[in-house]
């Protein structure tokens, strides 16, 4: 929406098949998508953690589950996502 290639029913649309929403909650995430500045925030931090999920997923091969991601995620507690890589991967990976 904010680069002008999705029209507001798009996002509609993308909140329902995506995001699994009924229709009335993927109406109000696209307003808020559109009016909110701090919907950005949010977004990327979903990115980088769907990043660093990817990436520990190809350090750990074949003993990756998602419940192992999900626990060695939230045993880091709340620092940015740079040091949780650091800490879950053992390097400084880039971010996003």
């Amino acid at each position: 929406m904010h680069t002008g290639k999705m029209t507001f029913d798009d996002a509609v649309q993308f909140f329902q098949k995506e995001g699994y929403q009924p229709r009335s909650v993927a109406e109000v995430e696209a307003k808020r998508g559109t009016s909110d500045p701090t919907y950005l925030v949010y977004t990327l931090g979903k990115l980088e953690i769907m990043k660093l999920r990817e990436d520990y997923k190809q350090k750990m091969r074949g003993s990756f589950s998602l419940q192992k991601f999900h626990d060695a995620f939230l045993q880091q507690g709340f620092p940015p996502i740079k040091i949780v890589r650091e800490t879950m991967l053992g390097d400084e990976s880039p971010t996003l």
